[in-house]
């Protein structure tokens, strides 16, 4: 079972990166009128976005001492202590291995699923050059429309057909892969403190391809409550839930993003996670 992360003794002579932060958050403005975009370059140029985005100020709590009062069902995202035996990040193939048959452990583990499908994963490396960096704008992996879409792609036409009478979850587990984390965290959006309205459907176009995905962005309204977890080490994992089959009293979608600290001490190296995607049936 996952053990409760303690709180941590750690500070920055340069910056603060523990408790309460005000940041700037990459939002769909309040007054937009058209479906928001988003385009990925496919190289180390960072993604850009339609002008139906701005960054806005938010208030986001530390929840490090309070992780416990956090649940995935219940607010959208968990932190959980769950060290990994997997050491080369650098080998998709090994990634797609072992570290895969972690996660769907610790999915089932925290969530009480039967059945854990691990279909993708995304390495990020805050550093020049890379490709995949950490994601600045609000977001949620999927809609209603591309959750159902996805899974069946991911699982199979015919295995799906036989579990989508089932209760289904997305969720993603995120992990750092530097020691402690004190440049980009993430950041949650409470999923009780969010109204369906808000959560706008938004076009992501990727390079030399006609595909165009879904996701969900996120129009700023008051009562939307952030929280992060400060000083998040290489043993802990937060799952963030992205979609639930189940409509009513549940967590459903949880917007995320990571962030930057108003007073970064810039000589602190560039923020590696590894975000490993799931489909689950209860």
């Amino acid at each position: 079972m996952p053990t409760s992360a303690k709180p941590r003794s750690l500070s920055s002579a340069a910056g603060k990166i523990t408790g309460p932060i005000t940041a700037q958050l990459n939002y769909i403005r309040p007054d937009a009128d058209k479906a928001p975009e988003v385009f990925y370059s496919g190289g180390s140029s960072p993604q850009t976005y339609s002008d139906e985005y701005a960054f806005m100020s938010a208030e986001i709590a530390d929840c490090r001492t309070a992780a416990d009062q956090l649940a995935i069902h219940t607010n959208g995202f968990e932190l959980a202590n769950f060290p990994t035996q997997h050491s080369n990040f650098d080998d998709e193939q090994a990634i797609a291995g072992t570290y895969y048959d972690e996660i769907k452990s610790i999915v089932r583990q925290v969530t009480g699923a039967k059945d854990v499908f691990v279909f993708d994963h995304t390495v990020r490396r805050g550093q020049h050059g890379s490709k995949r960096k950490p994601a600045h704008h609000v977001h949620n992996d999927y809609t209603e429309k591309t959750a159902l879409s996805r899974a069946e792609e991911m699982i199979g036409e015919a295995a799906f057909a036989k579990m989508i009478s089932r209760r289904m979850i997305q969720i993603n587990v995120w992990r750092p892969l530097v020691d402690v984390v004190r440049r980009s965290p993430l950041t949650f959006c409470d999923a009780s403190s969010i109204e369906r309205k808000d959560l706008i459907p938004t076009k992501i176009h990727f390079p030399d391809t006609n595909h165009v995905g879904e996701i969900f962005a996120l129009r700023k309204q008051a009562g939307q409550r952030w929280s992060y977890f400060s000083e998040m080490t290489h043993d802990e994992v937060v799952l963030i839930k992205g979609f639930d089959t189940q409509t009513e009293g549940i967590a459903r979608f949880t917007p995320h993003t990571a962030f930057e600290y108003p007073d970064q001490d810039p000589s602190i190296p560039p923020r590696e996670s590894i975000e490993t995607r799931t489909f689950a049936f209860y």
